[in-house]
């Protein structure tokens, strides 16, 4: 296993030399610009979320700017990326940021909302420089394929002082991102032209999770209540029937969620207004 981690490495440095991409979020070690684009690539394909990171980047260069803000300019700015718990933590984690100081919160970033250990991680190697792996899907899905295992934590917690040994991790990360979403994908992998494929174990996991339509979706109805509360102070619940033609029961569902959320707030008069 050892032998093959180095022929691992070895093999993805030279591919990442030729293959790179590039983006503006890659030459800064700012933790609020790290931090900005981690948060908004969740769940979004990585050339989208950077023309957002651009766009909120030039309106927000700093946490403090963003939380002298409001959730609702945040939201608005947000509209098209879908998942709007995130555009909530992101604000509420300005609000944090700005008053204790990246410094006083290092290495601690779990405590920022919406930050779990794949983001913390990311954030000590991109913006700090720490020896860490920064795991998300791509690296998962390329060590299960390529060593031909189940359990990728055991492989970590046994190789990764030899994957980080003498190499930038920075690059090291962003290589496995790249190389992931370009030639171990999930989908389609390009076995024909990936340089690991002599070594590779091609241990392919079959997956039954079904996509979840969007169309018809709840996370739909919540998208287009919050869109319609972002161009207005506050509507009432008989204006966002007529407006939405759906039943009343699911609108009062997805209400209560983006209630419950503390996305928005429902008065006793009935009517709604961003949080």
């Amino acid at each position: 296993m050892e032998t093959k981690t180095k022929k691992l490495k070895k093999s993805l440095f030279y591919w990442y030399k030729k293959n790179k991409r590039e983006f503006d979020w890659r030459y800064t070690k700012n933790p609020w610009n790290i931090f900005l684009i981690e948060i908004i690539s969740q769940q979004t394909q990585i050339n989208r979320a950077n023309i957002y990171y651009k766009k909120f980047i030039k309106k927000f260069p700093t946490p403090l700017s963003m939380s002298k803000s409001s959730l609702k300019t945040v939201l608005k700015m947000w509209s098209g990326l879908g998942y709007n718990n995130r555009a909530k933590r992101l604000y509420d984690s300005s609000k944090l940021i700005a008053e204790k100081g990246f410094k006083n919160i290092y290495p601690n970033f779990e405590i920022l909302p919406g930050v779990g250990n794949y983001t913390k991680n990311a954030i000590l190697s991109f913006a700090y420089g720490e020896k860490v792996l920064a795991v998300d899907t791509n690296l998962e899905r390329i060590f299960t394929r390529y060593f031909g295992i189940d359990n990728v934590q055991d492989y970590i917690n046994k190789y990764s002082n030899l994957l980080l040994h003498n190499v930038d991790s920075r690059e090291l990360n962003q290589a496995f991102m790249d190389f992931g979403s370009s030639i171990c994908t999930s989908n389609n992998a390009k076995c024909d032209i990936c340089p690991l494929e002599i070594e590779c174990e091609k241990y392919f996991i079959k997956t039954n999770n079904p996509i979840k339509k969007f169309k018809g979706s709840n996370r739909e109805l919540r998208g287009k209540i919050i869109k319609l509360l972002v161009n207005k102070n506050q509507i009432s619940k008989k204006e966002l029937l007529e407006q939405l033609d759906e039943a009343d029961i699911r609108i009062d569902n997805a209400l209560k969620g983006l209630e419950k959320d503390n996305l928005l707030k429902i008065k006793k008069n009935n009517t709604i207004e961003i949080n």
